[in-house]
């Protein structure tokens, strides 16, 4: 197997631009056409005869996370993507921007898929007989993360992972794929795997690793950053070390996508799937105090207007598809309006993002405006932004974010601190902050937009805040 680490210009893995015009539909049960959710090359997922068989007679997983836009394609047709639906073999799942759909798996494995994602469970053969037992996975486009369960623990060569360009086999693992039509790159969490470009050598319809051209990735001898990559016309897969264009750079995971250690979980599991079971094995939520009406805020003084490049909207949910008084996702996309940042309840962004960042310097903002809500078991209660102050440092890309959300009766606050990555994408840091936040900084740095979620024990906080320049 090649082990040479190779530099040298790699191609921009940029995932297709989902158009989700219809989104607004996206709950209706008659929904048949998904012309607005499929990638620009066209792409058969229709499976063969001999799957379809076993699609009628086989459960190979269960969803156990949707959030944001997805369909599931079947051969009885499309449908939204629902929390305890089930996949068999031949099944296609689609996400769009913000989409994410978690797939437990009845070997006990785990497939996360993430946002602008094609992905189709091509075979999936379990009959808990290590001899016969077979998976094989195609990612046609986007980012999936995929933990092996017992048919890839006990037999490595009846796994595979294909891509347009490339195979992945396993060697008992978790890792991580991005793919294009014309390029793939493959990272790893555990374990370790062996990537080779398809060819005559290396069949898509086999299953297991290539070693013709193959070249593998252990996280025993890899750092932080290193993928493998694997373009089309090229014989030999590149060794890249850049943290900044890997695959969970390129499509973050959902805050929920199970720690890493989970693979260690997922040997012993049962066969028998339970929509609750992933919740259950994931690592617990750190408790966060109920939320009180705490002596008043610092006060921040609102900008009288929101940017007017920054805009944000719900998505369709079945609790919200007849509140003709909301601006929906859908309705900003209809506009040509970027979706940049998303949690479970909101997208948004800001018209352009700032391209060049500056080398140092700082930008001190205040919460111009945003909303939020507070959902737990009574239902969701409609939020106000309070007040709020976001601070950006350019000197060492970092910034820190106060915000705080009100309710008739009570106030709840969130912080978050982290880092800015070339692009001007503001990602939280855990160990800094008892919220989860992503932002974007608008073009001219006079701007910036943040979708924000929050664990309390009795709710979850969702909120999205415009900001604008402290005056």
């Amino acid at each position: 197997m090649a082990t040479k680490r190779e530099h040298g210009r790699r191609p921009r893995l940029g995932l297709v631009r989902y158009s989700l015009l219809g989104l607004a539909t996206l709950a209706a049960p008659s929904l048949t056409s998904l012309a607005y959710a499929a990638p620009a090359s066209t792409v058969s997922v229709q499976s063969s005869p001999a799957n379809s068989e076993s699609s009628q007679t086989q459960k190979a997983g269960e969803v156990v996370l949707s959030a944001g836009p997805a369909i599931l394609r079947t051969a009885a047709g499309d449908q939204p993507v629902a929390r305890g639906a089930a996949l068999a073999p031949g099944d296609t799942v689609v996400t769009g921007e913000g989409g994410f759909v978690h797939v437990r798996m009845a070997d006990g494995g785990l497939v996360a898929i993430r946002p602008l994602s094609l992905f189709q469970l091509e075979v999936f053969d379990y009959k808990r007989a290590s001899q016969t037992d077979r998976v094989r996975y195609r990612l046609e486009e986007g980012v999936v993360r995929s933990i092996t369960g017992e048919v890839g623990e006990v037999n490595k060569e009846a796994f595979r992972l294909n891509t347009p360009v490339a195979a992945v086999g396993v060697r008992g693992t978790d890792f991580v794929v991005a793919t294009n039509a014309t390029a793939s790159r493959v990272a790893i969490n555990s374990g370790a795997v062996v990537v080779a470009p398809l060819s005559d050598s290396c069949s898509a319809t086999s299953f297991g690793s290539c070693s013709v051209n193959g070249v593998m990735l252990g996280k025993a001898t890899s750092a932080y950053g290193d993928y493998v990559e694997v373009v089309r016309g090229e014989a030999t897969p590149r060794m890249v070390r850049d943290p900044s264009t890997m695959p969970d750079t390129i499509a973050p995971p959902h805050r929920h996508e199970p720690a890493q250690d989970y693979v260690q979980q997922a040997k012993d599991v049962s066969a028998t799937i339970a929509s609750t079971e992933l919740n259950e094995r994931m690592p617990p939520l750190t408790a966060e105090m109920r939320p009180v009406t705490p002596p008043p805020p610092p006060v921040v003084e609102l900008l009288p207007d929101v940017p007017l490049d920054v805009h944000w909207g719900r998505w369709t949910r079945p609790d919200n598809v007849e509140d003709t008084t909301l601006t929906r996702v859908s309705h900003l996309i209809r506009e040509n309006k970027p979706i940049l940042v998303v949690n479970s309840y909101y997208g948004a962004g800001v018209q352009s993002m700032a391209t060049h960042l500056p080398r140092s310097g700082r930008v001190d903002f205040v919460a111009a405006g945003g909303e939020g809500v507070f959902a737990n078991d009574s239902g969701l209660v409609p939020l106000d932004v309070a007040g709020g102050a976001l601070s950006v440092n350019f000197d060492n890309r970092s910034f820190r974010s106060e915000a705080s959300f009100a309710s008739a009766t009570d106030t709840y606050l969130t912080n978050a601190a982290g880092n800015i990555d070339a692009r001007g994408y503001l990602h939280s840091d855990p160990a800094r902050s008892n919220s989860h936040l992503t932002g974007a900084l608008g073009k001219n740095l006079d701007s910036a937009v943040t979708t924000i979620e929050r664990q309390f024990d009795n709710g979850t906080l969702s909120g999205v805040v415009a900001w604008g320049l402290q005056q």
